[in-house]
Parts: structure tokens; sequence; C-alpha cells
């Protein structure tokens, strides 16, 4: 992992950029289990101003179980986290770190003590944003992916049974997408005592968006939509809409959740033209 600089220096370039976010039930449950966060965190100490977004999304589960209170849990877990350590010199990926791992405890804290909601769990893939530096966290299958005007790629990687059968090269992804166990995570905040975390940092260059999403984005739409709506969009918001719209179009058979943080200056874009797997325990998204 690279060493991580949290230099308290403000930067013009975080500034031009704005954020999209949206939350949708679809056209099939009757409960949205997903809570997203985008919280705009800026400080003023010793004469000096520091600025950091925070973006993330839960994908809960559980159903009956109250999988919209493990989302709900694991941001509250995230931002009391991250919020009191951001000055502290501390890697932003450590502080995610640590707050996916609370959140774990808190949500098996609360099955523990409502043992009607036994079963219940989230996702999640969360970023600590400072400058154009993307420092990200994530368990399960919500994903991030940057997004530039030439190409979107996943940075990632879902822990899932299908993601292992790609990882052994016996399905491609095309095939994994209809593939009858695609629904079966890995990983899951909130389910077992311990819970490893993927940690990352990368650099968002001028012209790059980054997105945060849970699988009910990734179910009905390709990389080349959701690539297609971004690039063309004159907004991160109105993207977030268009995305959701076209889901739900296509069955929106989950709930559907997303951020957006656009490429700088992307208020003036005009519309163009044209870690290790074995066979593992599955819980079911």
């Amino acid at each position: 992992m690279n060493q991580e600089n949290n230099s308290n220096s403000d930067s013009s370039a975080e500034k031009a950029r704005k954020i999209g976010m949206l939350t949708d039930v679809g056209q099939v449950r009757t409960v949205d289990e997903d809570s997203i966060l985008a919280a705009d965190l800026s400080f003023g100490v010793n004469s000096e101003s520091s600025k950091f977004l925070l973006l993330a999304v839960a994908d809960g589960m559980g159903g009956h179980a109250k999988g919209e209170e493990a989302s709900k849990i694991a941001l509250n877990a995230i931002a009391r986290a991250v919020i009191p350590d951001l000055l502290n010199n501390t890697p932003f990926t450590k502080i995610l770190e640590k707050g996916i791992q609370n959140a774990n405890q808190d949500i098996l804290d609360y099955t523990a003590k409502n043992p009607e909601a036994s079963g219940m769990g989230t996702t999640s893939v969360c970023a600590v944003v400072k400058d154009n530096q993307i420092h990200l966290a994530n368990v399960g299958d919500s994903r991030a992916y940057r997004v530039s005007d030439d190409e979107i790629c996943r940075v990632t990687k879902d822990h899932s049974y299908v993601q292992a059968l790609i990882d052994e090269d016996e399905i491609t992804e095309e095939q994994a997408r209809e593939h009858p166990r695609k629904n079966e995570i890995t990983r899951a905040v909130g389910i077992m005592p311990s819970i490893e975390v993927d940690t990352m940092k990368l650099t968002l260059d001028s012209d790059e968006s980054l997105l945060l999403c849970c699988d009910g984005v990734i179910a009905h739409l390709s990389d080349d939509d959701i690539h297609k709506i971004i690039r063309d969009s004159p907004d991160p918001q109105t993207a977030c809409k268009e995305i959701v719209d076209l889901a739900n179009e296509r069955g929106g058979s989950d709930n559907i959740s997303l951020i957006i943080l656009s490429s700088e200056g992307s208020d003036t874009k005009e519309t163009e033209p044209n870690t290790k797997e074995t066979e593992p325990d599955t819980i079911s998204d």
C-alpha cells in the first residue's frame, strides 16, 4: 500500500468538483435497505483550512431481519470513526477500515440485543477525498469506479461467489452477470465476529469522476451504460437520476443507490456524440 500523506494544505481542484447522490427503492422491493452518505467536512484550525469529503454507500441485507437498520448503523459507525481523526495524521484508509470494523461490531451488538434482527448485515464502499486523492475501503459487492471521457474502470474487487469464479478463470465477467449465484457475497459487515476490509489509495485526474454504487445499479446497467450516462450528463445529480431511471426501466429488481463525484469543471460539460479467495462461504445479498 502506498504511504499516505494527509497534508492539510487546501486545493482549488476539490472545490471544482460536484456531488450527485440518489437512492431508490426500485420496482420490486417494498423497503429501501440502502443508506448513502456524502459529507463535506471543512475545518479551520490554527489559521489553516482543510477540506475533506466523506462518501459512503451501504447496501443492507436481511429483508425482515432489518437490512435497512444494518446499513444505517454502518454509516453512523464510519462517520463516527472518520470525522474525529481527519486531522490526526492517521492514514485515511486506516480510519475507514476502523470505521467498518466498528460497524461490524455495532451490528453484532444490535442483533445480540434484538434477536429478531439476527442475520442482518450490509456491504459498504466508502471514501475519504482530499484534494485529488481518493482513499477507499470496501466490503462486499458495492463498488467504486473511476470514470473519464474515454473509459470506465472498476477499482474495487467484489467479495462474491462469482468473483471467485472469475479469479479462477472459470467464468467471464459477462457470464457472472447471468450466473444463478450472482447475488451471493463472501464478505459482509455485521455477520461474523471478525472481518477483512480491502483498502486502497488512488489519484483522481482532473477529467475523471468517482462513482460509488450498490449492486442494484450493476444488476441492470453495463459498465458501458454507466460510462455513457456519466460522460454525457451535464452534472452528477442528473447522471444519478438517469442511472436510477434506467435501472428501474429495466426491472428495478433491487434497491438502487449511488454517489458520483464529478470531474473538475463538469458543470460546464456539453453533451458529446458519440485479494485472495478459496471456495468461500456465501451470503445471499
